[in-house]
């Protein structure tokens, strides 16, 4: 039985002014599989929410009132004395957890005990918020996070979210608990402080999920990052706030810093050197003779003296470099020194200290390194090294008078940042179109398991490359296994899209269906008042509606399938898709007037500029029997989009039936230079040339159209004619040879006319 004065599990909500969520974030505590677990609601000088928790009627959860705004940090440390759990968890009053958090979390600690923090991955929430209701609508989830635990990369950036994480208490105590100075990533203040001491447990499955506004955002983290300077020194407090020793997981190293001149030009190198530097330094700045006083040193700091790691050393007489900092060195307990002057480039190689202990690890026999970066190496001098404590003293001791050689090493990136270095140049390969090169490096990432994010993270990217190649088993098999362990929203919106595209034209439906279940998203929620917005972005919920309308039009399904246009320009009122949909469902349903309504109310200029505005107009005239004006709505299209394959047919049967060959020539020669392996654009391109009586022309297209597909028919009907008749030295029977001015024009009889044109092709 669960003792009430001893739960296993503490969750912290601190809550300022958000009562019409707080009572969804608690029900998310209420609705956990594991029963032992208290819940302290700190209310940090908002409105009274006492009536919020009251409701529930649960002797787990306490409701501690304050009329004073005083901060997260200092809520949950406030929490933290108060817990009465061996595990602590924390949860934003407009975020939830899902029913499995602390069953999983607790879990991970209970099997882990060197472990001192567990954490899992989360879905970043995307919703917008009626004013007139106060009720919120979700719009889109994604797992923004997911990485193993990598302790280099935790010191340059957060990974592990407060929403969730469950961490010892007595671990928090250790280090510290929160610092209460620190205003924005207040978690990562505190995750930053644990990695010294602790490794963590990554538990690669959704338990919770944070809020995100489409529009403007409340939270605090979101305002305070407005005022960059202030959120800079925010960011330097974090990386400045060192635990208590011992560090059992971090080796120590001090940064000594030869201050000739106190001032601005060194609190601009200070910044430099702590917002680039993310190994854990403590900062010894000395002043060697520079002629202040103490006080007066620290004051010419401004607010860098409010930092935790720095330390100023007064030396009252200038002595020589290498005995100021012998003596700073005597005061220093760190394995490792760092010797600094004004020439450091700290940008330019901030990774170099990780790597260097990777080099010295590797090495016992190495005691000292600089580094080759370009403008450092200028500088006629020994320092801006790393350097053993105890061999630098030795090797320093004014008795000794032989050189002490210090190796210059190119600056190599470390194993915590491999991941970044990969993914940097698969991005690199993506937007260079290097399709095969970016998907062969993309498996190299995640066949690592060690400190990299994971395909939770990486299908993403996974997903295009599967689609562009055509490996829709290997893309359906990793979605399906994601959606098995719970990661739904987006990789059922995924799978929805797959099914598009392999014209599974149900399935397409069902998954999209799922999606939104998972979502918790109906369709009369786009009913309120909140709806339709303009958005700069375009949110997948909109993709995914389009992509159900157009499952649904392929259905001949026209009402569900407008009904989903329709619910897509909700989401971005400024798009003309949804218009363009309307209008191909009209189409399809033979309504021309209603087609046309749809096009007359496209937004511009986005709808001008989209070649398949002018794809679908010309459909409009096809079907209204202007066949000259289908062919210049064609021609425009592929003026907007001289790339685009979707062009290519229904121009060239526009210009065939009118007989405008020469007029077809340019579009298509442009075309087939970007794309040469499109059999079809090479075959039209070659029965233009054809048409024209250009045969040399247009057997080189048909012969470059056989190259990339042997069983195109069109290239291979036109082909197999012009070798005939080049064999023969005879004109072939169907066409009539015409001697002019210029040369030789070809008129086709109408069996071979009808032999080039498709009239199969749907309008």
């Amino acid at each position: 039985m669960n003792d009430p004065n001893k739960p296993k599990v503490t969750a912290l909500i601190s809550t300022f002014n958000r009562p019409q969520y707080l009572s969804e974030a608690i029900s998310s505590v209420a609705a956990q599989t594991m029963p032992d677990w208290e819940l302290i609601v700190l209310n940090d000088g908002g409105v009274d929410v006492g009536h919020v928790v009251e409701k529930f009627a649960d002797p787990r959860m306490v409701y501690v009132p304050d009329t004073e705004n005083k901060g997260a940090a200092i809520r949950f440390n406030q929490g933290l004395r108060m817990a009465k759990g061996d595990y602590v968890c924390y949860l934003g009053d407009d975020d939830a957890f899902y029913p499995n958090h602390f069953e999983v979390l607790s879990k991970a600690l209970d099997e882990n005990p060197e472990a001192g923090l567990a954490y899992s991955d989360l879905y970043a929430v995307s919703s917008v918020s009626d004013n007139k209701t106060g009720q919120r609508h979700i719009l889109d989830k994604q797992m923004l996070v997911s990485r193993d635990f990598n302790r280099e990369f935790m010191f340059h950036y957060n990974h592990v979210l407060h929403v969730s994480l469950m961490h010892r208490r007595e671990a928090a105590i250790r280090v510290g608990g929160f610092d209460e100075e620190v205003k924005v990533l207040i978690e990562w203040s505190l995750n930053r402080r644990l990695a010294f001491i602790y490794d963590f447990v990554h538990c690669e499955v959704p338990t919770g999920e944070y809020h995100m506004a489409v529009f403007k955002s409340d939270r605090i983290s979101v305002r305070e990052r407005r005022n960059k300077e202030s959120y800079d020194h925010n960011l330097r407090r974090i990386r400045c706030n060192l635990p208590p020793e011992p560090w059992p997981k971090v080796e120590k190293i001090d940064l000594l810093y030869l201050v000739d001149r106190w001032g601005d030009q060194l609190n601009a190198h200070l910044k430099e050197i702590i917002d680039n530097f993310d190994h854990p330094m403590r900062i010894k700045l000395i002043g060697n003779g520079s002629g202040l006083s103490l006080d007066d040193a620290w004051a010419s700091l401004k607010e860098l003296g409010e930092l935790k790691n720095i330390e100023i050393i007064r030396i009252p007489t200038k002595l020589p470099p290498i005995i100021a900092y012998r003596r700073a060195a005597h005061t220093s307990k760190a394995r490792y020194l760092f010797l600094v002057t004004p020439a450091l480039q700290a940008a330019k190689a901030p990774r170099r200290l990780f790597s260097a202990l990777e080099t010295f690890k590797a090495d016992k026999d190495m005691k000292s390194m600089r580094w080759a970066v370009p403008g450092e190496e200028k500088e006629k001098t020994v320092f801006e090294c790393l350097i053993a404590r105890d061999y630098f003293l030795k090797q320093s001791r004014p008795s000794r008078n032989k050189a002490v050689n210090i190796p210059s090493v190119v600056f190599s990136p470390p194993k915590g940042f491999k991941f970044d270095l990969m993914y940097s140049e698969f991005q690199r390969l993506v937007k260079e179109k290097e399709t095969d090169k970016a998907r062969e490096l993309l498996e190299l990432i995640l066949a690592e398991k060690t400190g990299f994010p994971h395909i939770q993270f990486l299908i993403s990217d996974l997903f295009p490359l599967c689609l562009e190649s055509g490996d829709h088993e290997r893309v359906e098999r990793e979605l399906a296994g994601l959606i098995d362990r719970g990661y739904l929203t987006d990789n059922y919106m995924r799978l929805s899209n797959l099914r598009l595209v392999q014209k599974r034209w149900p399935e397409c439906v069902e998954a999209g269906r799922s999606a939104m279940a998972a979502m918790n998203l109906k369709p009369e929620d786009l009913d309120a008042d909140c709806f339709p917005f303009k958005l700069g972005m375009e949110l997948n919920s909109f993709k995914l509606f389009m992509n159900m309308a157009r499952a649904y039009l392929e259905l001949r399904n026209f009402g569900e399938a407008a009904r989903f246009y329709h619910m897509a320009s909700k989401l971005k009122s400024d798009s003309h898709k949804p218009f363009l949909g309307f209008a191909k469902t009209y189409l399809a349903a033979d309504q021309l007037d209603r087609a046309e309504g749809a096009m007359a109310r496209l937004p511009q200029p986005s709808g001008q500029n989209d070649p398949e505005t002018h794809r679908l107009l010309a459909a409009i005239c096809r079907r209204r029997k202007n066949l000259p004006l289908a062919f210049e709505c064609l021609q425009r299209a592929f003026e907007r989009g001289p790339e685009d394959p979707l062009n290519v047919e229904p121009f060239y049967f526009a210009g065939a039936g009118l007989g405008r060959w020469r007029e077809m020539v340019d579009p298509l020669k442009n075309y087939v230079l970007h794309d040469e392996t499109n059999a079809m654009a090479l075959a039209r391109l070659a029965a233009v040339h054809f048409n024209l009586g250009e045969d040399y022309l247009a057997l080189d297209a048909a012969n470059r159209s056989l190259a990339a597909d042997p069983k195109n028919p069109v290239a291979r009907s036109i082909a197999d004619r012009l070798e005939q008749a080049r064999a023969e030295e005879l004109p072939d029977p169907g066409i009539q040879v015409n001697q002019t001015e210029n040369g030789l024009s070809l008129d086709f009889g109408s069996d071979m006319l009808a032999g080039l044109l498709d009239t199969n092709i749907s309008w």
